[in-house]
């Protein structure tokens, strides 16, 4: 076992308390016994945290070697700044015991020290070696969150912040195209008593749904377009008139550039022309997704002395964009992800077969013994319940990682569902 040659498997369920008996018997007869000395220097690795509702913030820590004890000073062994040691608990199911010291092997947790994170390894001397925690990994399924009522939104906020902390495979982000809130977790199992635990620990009730995709838009050719914006409703009106020219930019998200010579639009006047033109891409004349991959030139236009302000010339340009974007043959942009599959080898096969249906191209094989890593690239809206499909199509034999890698074109046929979509959900 020590030399990994053998790896013990024990069944069990720690919901239904069956089998822990075993696994405790398993712990005293197979697994080998420590070598550390409770003589050296105290050095403890951070594995958990977690939040009590009466002790506050636990940090759960393996001590390496050493003897760990209550009212003395260590170092966190990465950055080299001081950690206070002054409650220690040694923990019994839902109970805390409050011990003073533990020694190598001991898991206990740590009371009162907020400025830790997982793999943190604790040490009584300053230069001590730092304990290498094993990977975690990342979420690779999402959903939309929610709060229930009204009541639920504050208490939301900061109970996803203090349980997210503390957890390597939770994440918590908002979508800045979609402005949803995601959770993210390592599947539908994994949410779930992540949710229960908001409800139980916090009274927080949350709603959850598939996530939107954030689809983009842009442009696939030149075009110019020249809006004048007047108006006359006694006393001062409003004159501002833009001539702009929209370019493809595969390589950058915006660029606005002056291309004004002489007087026809003072300078002062050229901050609100770019004003409009961003505001005028936070939401697309397709379906109302934000605009990227633009280069917007003003190199005419015209003002008046009187009438004319930077308001005048920010709708202006707004209008004179979303003319132009029309005749820019527009196009919306789907999210691709990079996946990596590591599978048995008797489902390859299997595996590439349901990526190529799921708009998936594969970028090569790696066989390593008896398993096979896929790679490939694939459409989000392809994948999003990929932790899902992926267990029953192995029978849960398989994993997988996923991360964002670019944007690319719709297919013509799915971009006219998605646009019929969007416009009927505004409807």
């Amino acid at each position: 076992v020590a030399d990994g040659a053998i790896v013990p498997v024990l069944c069990g369920s720690a919901a239904e308390e069956k089998g822990l008996d075993r696994l405790t018997e398993a712990f005293m007869s197979i697994i080998p016994e420590g070598t550390a000395s409770a003589d050296a220097p105290a050095r403890a690795v951070v594995f958990n945290l977690d939040n009590d509702p009466y002790l506050g913030r636990l940090s759960y820590v393996r001590v390496l070697e050493g003897t760990l004890k209550e009212g003395t000073t260590c170092y966190d062994a990465a950055s080299g700044h001081k950690i206070e040691v002054r409650d220690l608990y040694e923990i019994e199911g839902v109970k805390q015991k409050r011990v003073p010291q533990a020694i190598a092997g001991d898991i206990v947790a740590l009371g009162k020290v907020d400025d830790v994170a997982l793999g943190t390894t604790i040490a009584a001397k300053e230069g001590a070696e730092a304990f290498l925690m094993p990977p975690f990994p990342q979420p690779v399924y999402s959903r939309m969150i929610l709060p229930k009522s009204q009541s639920d939104v504050e208490k939301m906020s900061s109970a996803l912040r203090e349980l997210s902390t503390a957890k390597a495979t939770i994440r918590v982000e908002r979508d800045p195209v979609t402005k949803e809130t995601l959770l993210w977790g390592m599947g539908d199992v994994h949410l779930s008593v992540f949710i229960d635990r908001l409800k139980s620990r916090y009274n927080v009730e949350l709603e959850t749904h598939r996530p939107q995709i954030p689809y983009k838009e842009t442009i696939r050719k030149k075009a110019e377009a020249k809006y004048r914006h007047k108006k006359q409703s006694g006393g001062r009106g409003q004159f501002g008139e833009v001539v702009l020219r929209l370019e493809p930019l595969p390589s950058e998200e915006f660029k606005f550039i002056d291309e004004i010579k002489g007087a026809s639009i003072p300078g002062q006047y050229i901050p609100g022309v770019e004003k409009g033109v961003l505001e005028a891409m936070e939401e697309g004349n397709l379906a109302k997704f934000p605009v990227t991959n633009v280069a917007v030139a003003v190199f005419d236009g015209s003002f008046h002395p009187v009438d004319s302000s930077e308001l005048a010339f920010k709708l202006a340009a707004r209008n004179a964009f979303r003319m132009a974007f029309d005749q820019a043959s527009p196009c919306l942009l789907e999210p691709v992800m990079h996946l990596e599959v590591r599978v048995p080898e008797d489902h390859t096969g299997d595996i590439v077969s349901d990526l190529n249906g799921r708009r998936g191209r594969i970028l090569g094989m790696e066989p390593s013994g008896k398993m096979t890593t896929i790679k490939a690239e694939v459409p989000l809206i392809e994948v999003q319940s990929y932790a899902l499909d992926l267990k029953s199509l192995t029978q849960a034999r398989a994993t997988f990682q996923m991360k964002f890698l670019k944007y690319q074109q719709v297919p013509a046929n799915l971009q006219e569902k998605i646009i019929a979509q969007a416009k009927a959900e505004e409807e």
